[in-house]
Formats: C-alpha cells, structure tokens, sequence
C-alpha cells in the first residue's frame, strides 16, 4: 500500500479549496479507502459455503468439515490484507430442524443492516428448494429495511449427470451436463422467483465460473465496498473488468462525497459553482490514483 503518496498527490488538486474543506474531503476519502466490506453467507449445510469462500478469498476464512455441520453458529470472521478489512458471515445452515430455522430467522432479520450483500449458496444437485424459498419469503421479501443485494451461486455444477463427463482439465462441464445445467438455473428462476442474471452456477472443485462470480459481486455491491474488496480476492479473480467496474465505482463515490461536502458548506453561491467545477479534475485524479489505495 502506498497510502501516505496516494494522499498527498489528492492534496496537489485539492488546493484550490478552502482548508476546512480539504480536510474534510480528505477524512472522507479515507472513510471510502478504508470501508470494511460485509458479506453473509447463506445456505444448507453441505452446499459448500466455506469452500466457496476459501476459494474466492486470500486466506482460509472458513474450517472446511466433510462430516458434520461446521458452522451451527454464525462466525463472523475478519481478515486483513494490508490496510483493507472484510468481514464475512457465515451463516448457519437452514433446513436442519424446525426448531434450529425458527432461531436462524430471527438471527438472519437482526443482521440484515449489517450486510453489504448476501451469498446465499444451493447445491446444484438438489431436488428442490423449499427451504430456501420459504426462508427467502420469510426473511427478505418480509424485510421493511433496505435490502442487501442477493446472489445465488448455485454450486457444485460438476456434480450434474452425468457427472462422469465433466472435462476437468478444462474446466468444463461436457454438451449434456451444460444443457442440464441451463435447465437446472431455470427451475430455481421458477421456484424462487428471482431473476436469472442473480443466479451463478459454479463449481469450486472444477474451477468452474468462478471468475464470473468475482466479477457479478463487484457489480452488486455498493458502490462504496467495491474497491475495498478488491485486495482480498485471490489472484486470478482480480481481472481487469473486476478493477474496471471498481475503480470507476471509486471515482463515482469520490463524486459523492465531494457533492456533499460542498451543499453542506456556508459558500456563496459563486465560490460553490467554481468548487464543482474542478470537481472533475479531483475525480480524474482519484481514478489514476486508485492502486495507490487498493492494490
């Protein structure tokens, strides 16, 4: 990170604003640099939750347990990447017993502020989801707040019959499992009744889609926790449409921000059109300026 040359370079174009108001476009700034991401992460048990998010993320956030349900309480973890904070939420299991989803709605409805976006994950070789649809009936479609972006990744794709026929060296599902596959996103579009661009299939353990995935959250996030996501994901997934979608997102908060702090400045009217009229060039500077921060 090369925080310290990223900030003073801003100053360099802030000069032409009163002192007050540098320091505070620079306090904001710093606010978007360091946002902390929330993510929760929804789902049966056996899914693949914690695979998924060891598989999207630099260091092992979730114990990956094969035999018994590994995550009966929520465990919110933080990690760190440099300077940059994310915190995931990986949310108990639904469809356990009666009693464990009565619990887990009222604790899903108390941490809904909180999130930044939902992963709610399904195993693609699942029958149905009733559970799912009746939690997402129940808890989102029910919620009087805002309501966090909702993607669904449906995972384990290669598990698809027939199954034998997934091409691992390519990554690829063969000509049959791909048509059943489309087949298998469209059931979930009918029985959940959600749009089909919000559902990604995926296959962690065949490297499948993946990418695809990095690149839909970053577009559903909030414009604020984009960048800051960025540093955490693996390698690989930090394409340049991923750091594109980001960056612009950075300049367009800067935007914001900037916006805000001048309506709310005791200026004449002349020296608040003069202000927004270098607003582009503070902007041009902060996009330029956004490895400086986030990689």
């Amino acid at each position: 990170m090369k925080y310290p040359s990223g900030y003073a370079l801003i100053r360099r174009h802030l000069r032409r604003y009163p002192h007050a108001l540098r320091a505070s476009l620079i306090a904001e700034l710093t606010r978007l640099v360091t946002y902390e991401p929330v993510i929760g992460i929804m789902g049966k048990t056996g899914v693949g939750k914690s695979s998924l998010c060891n598989a999207l993320f630099r260091s092992e956030v979730c114990a990956v347990n094969a035999v018994e349900a590994c995550t009966r309480q929520q465990q919110q973890v933080r990690f760190r990447f440099g300077s940059h904070y994310l915190t995931l939420i990986d949310l108990p299991g639904v469809g356990e017993s009666q009693l464990r989803d009565d619990e887990y709605r009222e604790l899903y409805r108390e941490l809904m502020p909180q999130l930044d976006m939902v992963l709610w994950v399904l195993k693609a070789d699942d029958r149905a989801y009733a559970v799912e649809e009746q939690f997402y009936q129940d808890v989102f479609a029910q919620f009087s707040g805002p309501m966090p972006p909702v993607l669904w990744v449906l995972n384990q794709v290669d598990k698809t019959e027939p199954a034998e026929q997934w091409n691992w060296p390519c990554a690829q599902p063969s000509a049959l499992q791909a048509e059943r596959i489309a087949q298998k996103v469209q059931a979930v579009v009918r029985q959940l009744s959600i749009p089909e661009t919000d559902i990604l299939p995926v296959s962690v353990r065949g490297r499948y889609r993946l990418a695809k995935l990095v690149e839909a959250m970053i577009m559903h996030l909030p414009e604020q926790a984009r960048s800051p996501l960025v540093p955490h994901l693996q390698t690989g997934y930090r394409t340049e449409a991923v750091i594109s979608t980001a960056r612009n997102s950075f300049g367009d908060a800067v935007v914001d921000v900037i916006d805000k702090i001048i309506d709310l400045a005791p200026l004449p009217q002349v020296a608040r059109s003069a202000l927004q009229a270098v607003t582009h060039t503070v902007v041009r500077a902060a996009r330029s300026l956004w490895g400086f921060f986030f990689s």
